[in-house]
């Protein structure tokens, strides 16, 4: 197998049917396989995402949803999609292929967001220029949303772990074993929930701790990062 995407769930019904379309919709040769990782959701999510490859089980916690899908996959790249966003049909592809240089240990696609204002294009132009800016500069950053990694590089840093902001903490260490790169196109489609619930401020809060998380993770120690019980129920 090639490629295993993994979507980490929690009463997602509203979202997950279309997620699972969009990763069904590549115009790829590539052999793949959707693996839907629940926590237990108590609305309709389960039920609905009958099109996946997998259903599987895992505790509350998006950190151990995508490791227990990790757990039973079998693709050769990692691919770590929240039910919330949409990949374009080439997104299977350009993964791949950019993990296939050795120096890369993982990475984040450019996104726009599902709604369109002028604030959300704003944010969302911020948001991928910050991306693009840390990437120049030697120090990528992954976004939960959507993160592409390999089983090797998966394995030896150990998953993802119980923290706050634990896709940053995914990087941070994932850094050490090689380059975390920011791939501008394709760009994802993700939802704006986030912003429209914590407000602009209260996501480039987030970011700027995911920053943090980093760039100087002894800063965060035995702090609470802003906004992460709000953050935590949407994920």
């Amino acid at each position: 197998m090639d490629i295993s995407v993994i979507i980490p769930t929690l009463n997602e019904e509203k979202r997950i049917q279309d997620c699972i379309t969009s990763i069904k919709s590549q115009k790829t040769k590539l052999t793949y396989e959707i693996i839907v990782s629940d926590s237990y959701s108590e609305d309709k999510t389960v039920k609905l995402a009958k099109k996946a490859d997998k259903i599987v089980f895992a505790g509350k916690g998006i950190w151990r949803g995508r490791n227990k899908g990790v757990e039973d996959s079998n693709g050769k790249v990692l691919i770590f999609i929240d039910a919330d966003t949409l990949i374009p049909p080439n997104y299977l592809d350009t993964v791949y292929s950019v993990l296939k240089d050795d120096s890369i240990a993982a990475l984040t696609c450019g996104f726009s967001f599902s709604q369109s204002s002028k604030k959300l294009n704003a944010a969302a132009k911020l948001l991928n220029d910050y991306f693009t800016f840390r990437y120049l500069v030697g120090r990528g950053t992954l976004s939960g949303f959507n993160i592409a990694t390999t089983r090797k590089v998966f394995d030896e840093v150990g998953g993802f772990p119980d923290s706050p902001l634990e896709d940053g903490k995914f990087g941070e260490a994932a850094s050490k074993v090689g380059r975390i790169v920011f791939v501008p196109e394709p760009k994802v489609i993700t939802s704006s929930r986030r912003l429209e619930s914590q407000g602009l401020h209260g996501s480039l809060s987030y970011y700027l701790q995911l920053m943090l998380t980093t760039d100087a993770p002894d800063f965060l120690k035995g702090v609470n990062p802003l906004n992460y019980k709000d953050y935590f129920p949407i994920r």
